[in-house]
């Protein structure tokens, strides 16, 4: 379904032959606990403090920056 996504909003929303960019940001969700999956230590580059690590699980989210013809800022589409 992304792959999919991601065709639609080149083909559609970007100008033939030019440049794509990708945006890559991972996110530390704080959780402890048993029973949730995935948790671990991490590194939080939000964190205050000496330490920047903490637990929880690490998301990854891409998305393709595009410019709209009615907006004068590029955005991020994820």
């Amino acid at each position: 379904m992304g792959i999919a996504l991601a065709h639609l909003i080149v083909r559609t929303l970007q100008p033939q032959g030019a440049a794509i960019t990708v945006a890559v940001d991972d996110t530390l969700c704080k959780r402890s606990g048993k029973k949730v999956f995935g948790a671990a230590s991490q590194h939080d580059g939000a964190a205050r403090g000496p330490k920047p690590v903490g637990r929880g699980t690490c998301f990854v989210v891409v998305g393709i920056v595009v410019e709209l013809p009615f907006l004068t800022r590029p955005v991020c589409l994820r």
